[in-house]
């Protein structure tokens, strides 16, 4: 793989340029909203936590989560999708109204389903998944459905190698 100290990239969130591979990349928004017109957007809200969008009619809630996977060469690290799922309109009150209170990480995991299309070969729109809330300041686990024939699933469940992260990489930052 080479040195991984020389692999040079720019982080989105405070826009420094950091040596070695990035452990966290994401999208700004759930495809829908990314998807929408300009007039479906301005009835809607994004903030960098919750989407809330109108599509044909219809309230669409989504939240913005992390898909962890476990990077075997570096026991205890991990690298992170930040990916948006849609959840129910109950749900998403649920998690609102605890969103600052000490209980929030004790609320039972919520269904969703995941609505980015991250780059992997077979398409990672609509996976089922379970969101599991946590303290208050740490963003929600996205637990993909393990029963999923998907190499997305499988990375969670088993981990990635160095090696596959620095393909991540490169498929992200080019």
């Amino acid at each position: 793989m080479g040195d991984q100290g020389s692999a040079r990239w720019e982080c989105e969130l405070c826009g420094e340029q950091h040596e070695g591979l990035a452990t966290v990349f994401g999208a700004q928004a759930p495809d829908p909203w990314l998807q929408a017109a300009p007039a479906e957007r301005e009835d809607g809200e994004l903030t960098p936590d919750v989407c809330v969008l109108k599509i044909d009619g219809e309230w669409h809630y989504f939240m913005r989560g992390h898909i962890e996977i476990p990077l075997t060469d570096l026991p205890g690290d991990r690298f992170a999708w930040s990916a948006w799922v849609s959840l129910s309109e109950t749900s998403m009150k649920l998690a609102v109204d605890h969103w600052d209170g000490p209980e929030r990480g004790n609320l039972a995991p919520m269904f969703g389903w995941l609505c980015n299309e991250l780059p992997y070969g077979k398409s990672t729109l609509s996976i089922p998944t379970h969101v599991h809330q946590r303290e208050p300041g740490m963003t929600p686990l996205i637990q993909l459905d393990p029963s999923v024939p998907h190499s997305l699933v499988t990375e969670q469940a088993t981990g990635i190698g160095m090696h596959r992260l620095a393909e991540i990489n490169r498929a992200v930052l080019g």
